[in-house]
């Protein structure tokens, strides 16, 4: 059987795991992503996973998912704005001098996307976005069984579509971006602007599972938030609709735990906004492989399972 080494670099986390080719996940774990120097740390810290992952398993190659700007042809970070001392960072050549296994890097949310066609709840289609909601928004897009990765491998930054005239200012520079009004942050965000308080409970600052359970109360405050979130969210998810027609928009992120309920209510608004001709060939669905979907991504990426699957 075919093994994979995987990892999926995140801000806070290293994930692995090895995956075999017929989806069985195996020896998963978790490292902290280093503070300083994470060039030198985090080859280093892949290495030495593999080496671990070898001494049971045959491991043929190394996929990884990363978080950040990613020019997945030359397995190169060109920006990361979570991690100090890694854009430029030439990750997939450091990896396989150090391990002599073939490396494909790709950006995290693509990643999490391909898992999902892979395994998970977009399994057997051929058009697909994934957001992920939550400090901000990620995207990614998959058209005709392939993932859009743009000219400059900046295709898909789906949190970044302007939809409010000189609205809030972006991180990204710019103003109105989807992500100032339907990530998770931006919930947060409204419901300390409108309710005067930095504390969903009394004691700690407001978070989104907090503010969920206070609108299952039908505090005002939360309910208010909730419902502009929702507004804002829907539009984009129009947006998407109307742009790229696919047949599941998956919506990934912590939140997503609220399950049925945060679905219902997504739906509810989407169906009223979404232009009548497009409600039968578009489904918004909720993502399924959670904390898995960006190692299965991985190993779609590395062994080219995202040709298989088309």
């Amino acid at each position: 059987m075919k093994y994979s080494a995987c990892f999926d670099i995140g801000g806070t986390y290293i994930k692995f795991g090895v995956i075999s080719s017929s989806g069985g996940i195996f020896t998963t774990g978790k490292v902290a992503t280093p503070k300083e120097n994470a060039a030198i740390q985090i080859p280093e810290i892949i290495a030495h996973q593999v080496a671990l992952m070898s001494q049971k398993y045959e491991i043929q190659n190394i996929g990884i998912s990363a978080c950040g700007l990613i020019d997945h042809e030359r397995g190169e970070v060109l920006f990361s704005a979570n991690i100090k001392d890694y854009s430029g960072l030439q990750l997939a050549r450091i990896v396989k001098e150090k391990t002599n296994l073939h490396v494909s890097v790709e950006n995290d949310v693509r990643c999490a996307c391909l898992g999902e066609v892979w395994l998970g709840a977009a399994q057997g289609k051929q058009d697909v976005v994934l957001l992920t909601l939550g400090t901000g928004i990620g995207g990614a897009v998959v058209i005709n069984g392939r993932l859009m990765r743009g000219a400059g491998y900046l295709a898909g930054e789906l949190g970044h579509m302007s939809i409010v005239h000189d609205g809030e200012s972006c991180p990204c520079g710019f103003k109105g971006c989807l992500e100032r009004y339907a990530s998770t942050g931006a919930l947060v965000r409204h419901y300390t602007r409108i309710s005067g308080n930095d504390s969903a409970n009394g004691n700690d600052s407001a978070n989104g599972k907090e503010i969920m359970d206070l609108v299952k109360k039908q505090d005002p405050h939360a309910r208010a938030a909730y419902d502009n979130f929702l507004d804002y969210l829907s539009t984009g998810l129009v947006n998407i609709t109307h742009l790229y027609n696919p047949e599941v928009i998956i919506i990934g992120g912590g939140i997503t735990a609220q399950g049925k309920s945060l679905l219902e209510d997504i739906q509810e608004k989407y169906q009223h906004k979404v232009m009548d001709v497009y409600k039968v060939s578009t489904e918004i669905t909720l993502a399924r492989l959670r904390n898995h979907a960006a190692l299965y991504g991985a190993y779609t990426v590395v062994n080219q399972v995202e040709e298989m699957v088309r």
